[in-house]
């Protein structure tokens, strides 16, 4: 004997489209192979034909034309009353924190790059008096040489020559 097996969810949504009639051609095919093959099937589709006949004897209520009239009117409201998503508050508040923040990082970014061409191409001033420090620390010893002249005479006199410094 054959396990009967239930039918999901997404087969008995299809038997509900078969019934209506809202099926294509193929997926028609599809469900009427199931009903041939499944009593599962063919049992659904008699439970759900029944239901749709028992609903004929329910008794059929009818919206007033006040209800009808206010639901319509509720539809407008919201739809002319809603304000666009560029003029909603938080839309704007958004929209200038966004600026502010480009504002901010733009400035930011700008002045990291005024700053590291400022570093790097303009030389301090402090930097050629740090080359310069053994001259400056000798100074007090260049100035009583006086001039080049004398410079020129201590070389010529032979005096500080290498020769005459190792034979002492």
């Amino acid at each position: 004997m054959e396990k009967l097996s239930r039918l999901t969810p997404d087969q008995r949504s299809d038997l509900v489209a078969y019934l209506d009639g809202e099926l294509g051609a193929k997926e028609s095919e599809g469900i009427e192979k199931v009903l041939t093959t499944s009593p599962v099937a063919r049992s659904e589709v008699e439970a759900l034909s029944k239901t749709w006949k028992l609903l004929d004897y329910l008794p059929q209520a009818k919206a007033s034309q006040e209800f009808t009239k206010r639901t319509i009117s509720q539809v407008k409201v919201d739809t002319v009353t809603r304000p666009p998503i560029n003029e909603q508050q938080w839309f704007v508040q958004t929209r200038r924190g966004l600026i502010a923040a480009s504002w901010l990082i733009g400035l930011t970014l700008m002045s990291l790059l005024g700053f590291s061409i400022t570093n790097r191409w303009i030389q301090d001033p402090s930097t050629q008096l740090v080359k310069e420090l053994p001259v400056i620390e000798n100074m007090d010893i260049y100035r009583e040489i006086g001039t080049v002249d004398f410079l020129d005479e201590l070389k010529k006199s032979g005096l500080f020559d290498e020769s005459s410094l190792q034979d002492k």
